[in-house]
């Protein structure tokens, strides 16, 4: 009787050492293999995420290029002609100075839910600041901001002779860039490098020397490219279309020395 009770205490005392080792060992095995699937998904969906917002943004683009569209212009509606400044289609994306939403408030916190203009795979918060273009940093912190415009649009180098020196002037776009559709607009950047280069990351341009134009780009302050899409940069182009690349500036189709007239 007793030796019955004995082997009947051992079969049921629940798992040995070893057993339970082993079954760590497994469910850590089965998360190794299953964390970077789910990392790489979540990644994979973020990427195409990406690409359906810059999409969009470079259809509000056109738009805002056309001027038989009737997209309200901002400050640009004053310039001659169909003339526009680049900045005033990144304040119209981001709702801020004379496109400001927020009524009353001075701040108002972003979500990239709700602005074109985040990479849903950057992770930090923005707000937007009333009163002021993105050229005094209307959205911030710098640091978070992931995605940037074309800045040889938005500034370029005029060389005088007289005085053999080159001195900055603003580009003034018209409805004639739409017929440039290699020309990269919009594309992610790294908001912590260009803060730590002492840059604003709303606009970036790469170096680039194969080209005979001397200009304040080649010294690189001006490049910070994000390559958070499996260490590959996603650009968008006038021309409506995303491409990425892990070397975006030896692309041989991709036009970063356009600079308008």
């Amino acid at each position: 009787m007793n030796k019955d009770m004995c082997q009947h205490t051992t079969r049921d005392r629940g798992f040995t050492l070893i057993e339970l080792l082993v079954t760590i060992s497994v469910i850590a095995l089965l998360l190794a293999i299953l964390v970077p699937a789910l990392s790489a998904g979540r990644g994979a969906a973020q990427d195409i995420e990406c690409k359906a917002r810059m999409r969009g943004v470079l259809t509000e683009f056109a738009m805002f290029a056309d001027p038989t569209a009737g997209v309200p212009q901002g400050d640009s509606e004053a310039l001659c002609g169909d003339k526009f400044r680049l900045e005033d289609f990144q304040e119209r994306m981001y709702g801020v100075s004379e496109f400001w939403s927020g009524a009353d408030e001075e701040r108002q916190s972003l979500s990239s839910s709700e602005v074109s203009l985040m990479c849903p795979a950057s992770t930090g918060p923005l707000e937007r600041r009333s009163g002021m273009p993105c050229s005094a940093g209307a959205i911030g912190p710098q640091a978070n901001v992931s995605t940037g415009f074309n800045k040889r649009l938005e500034e370029k180098w005029l060389y005088l002779p007289e005085f053999d020196r080159n001195i900055r002037q603003p580009v003034y776009l018209s409805s004639k860039v739409l017929s440039q559709p290699d020309v990269p607009l919009v594309f992610d950047v790294d908001g912590a490098a260009a803060t730590m280069a002492g840059e604003m990351p709303y606009y970036a341009a790469p170096p680039i020397f194969a080209d005979k134009i001397v200009d304040m780009y080649e010294s690189g302050n001006f490049w910070f490219p994000g390559k958070r899409h499996g260490d590959r940069m996603n650009v968008g182009f006038v021309g409506g279309h995303v491409l990425s690349s892990a070397e975006p500036t030896t692309e041989p189709f991709w036009r970063w020395t356009y600079v308008p007239e």
